[in-house]
């Protein structure tokens, strides 16, 4: 038998305010592990982040880009 996502939230919220610290603790640090991946800087990607950072002061943020549509 699986378990729902409602009923892991609703054990979670039952858990006393310790627990429930520590359980988010280790769901973050679970999201924070690369699991396996691993990033490697080419000289192409080093290119575009150069490339991105001279032009950073005219960069426009996602929300800005939505709103001009």
């Amino acid at each position: 038998m699986s378990t729902s996502f409602a009923q892991v939230e609703q054990e979670a919220l039952a858990l006393p305010a310790e627990d429930r610290a520590r359980l988010a603790d280790k769901l973050w640090d679970s999201l924070a592990e690369p699991h396996g991946m691993t990033v490697q800087m080419t000289p192409e990607l080093e290119g575009l982040l150069d490339e991105g950072l001279e032009h950073l002061a005219k960069a426009k943020t996602t929300d800005e880009l939505r709103r001009r549509r």
